[in-house]
């Protein structure tokens, strides 16, 4: 839901105001098939092999996404090739145009402002967005060719037609080692020290998109445990909020009382995001006479 409303992406929006599974909805636009194709359970009840199958590869890709997963990741979890990983991961985007747009304005926001921020505005610093992909410098006490045309006051600062030098031929370099190996030689034989930052950018990159949506939902959680412990009907019924777990809060309450509490407990939870996102959600209570066990 957050991932939907952060996107505003409408077929998703959609598919949660229709009462929608969301996964079994992304598969069965990134597939071409039916919606009912694509959900885990036939009518009768029974499994539906091929729609859990086609809802499992659809749930992957968009936790993949959210989570910063590559797609070798991807493709173990799913079991398929990398090819065929990369097949699904299209698809999806391509049914969801929105959300790919999503994946790069949050990117460009980080590299932009060296932050992202939750739907509520709280900011997640991701300052390694801003780096150059590579930093050089000379080795202290290396003295470089005299440049009567350089009028920087930095006399340590590497010439900008060096750094574009070696920048094209790090960008030609296949491999780690092989990269690591030209570095090593440049620091040996010429006196630069480059710094490889496409590791942390890549990294940072990963973190952009779950940091919004992760980020989002623990503002919502909050929002939801200030509702709770605030709340006049539920002091009255003597119910108490112990501890979060995620996006789940456990309430201590008499056990006459608990059907009363679990209704307004997951009303609450329901309405928290109300004043800031306008999409139905759903809130499930279990009762419980201490964790794990239930009545």
């Amino acid at each position: 839901m957050i991932t939907s409303y952060l996107s505003q992406d409408k077929k998703m929006m959609q598919a949660f105001i229709d009462g929608r599974d969301i996964y079994s909805t992304i598969s069965s636009l990134a597939f071409h098939k039916s919606y009912e194709e694509c959900l885990e359970f036939n009518e009768d009840g029974s499994t539906n092999v091929e729609g859990k199958e086609r809802r499992t590869q659809a749930k992957s890709i968009v936790l993949g996404i959210l989570y910063g997963r590559q797609i070798p990741s991807i493709a173990e979890q799913l079991n398929v090739s990398n090819k065929e990983a990369q097949e699904i991961y299209d698809a999806v985007l391509r049914a969801f145009p929105q959300l790919a747009d999503f994946i790069e304005a949050s990117q460009e926001m980080a590299k932009e402002k060296g932050y992202v921020t939750t739907a509520w505005g709280r900011r997640r610093h991701i300052s390694d967005m801003q780096l150059e992909p590579y930093s050089f410098k000379y080795l202290s006490g290396n003295s470089r060719i005299f440049d009567p045309l350089n009028f920087s006051l930095d006399t340590n600062e590497v010439p900008i037609n060096i750094k574009n030098s070696y920048i094209k031929e790090l960008n030609s370099i296949y491999g780690w080692q092989n990269k690591n190996q030209f570095i090593q030689d440049v620091r040996k034989n010429d006196g630069i020290v480059i710094k490889d930052n496409t590791g942390f950018i890549s990294q940072a990159e990963r973190q952009c998109v779950n940091s919004r949506v992760q980020g989002s939902a623990a503002d919502m959680t909050k929002l939801a445990m200030i509702k709770i412990n605030n709340d006049e009907e539920l002091n009255r019924l003597d119910a108490h909020l112990i501890i979060q777990v995620h996006d789940e809060v456990i309430v201590e309450c008499p056990e006459e009382n608990q059907k009363e509490v679990a209704e307004r407990l997951s009303y609450l939870m329901r309405t928290a995001p109300s004043d800031l996102i306008d999409l139905p959600l759903n809130c499930d209570c279990d009762f419980m006479k201490n964790w794990y066990m239930k009545i």
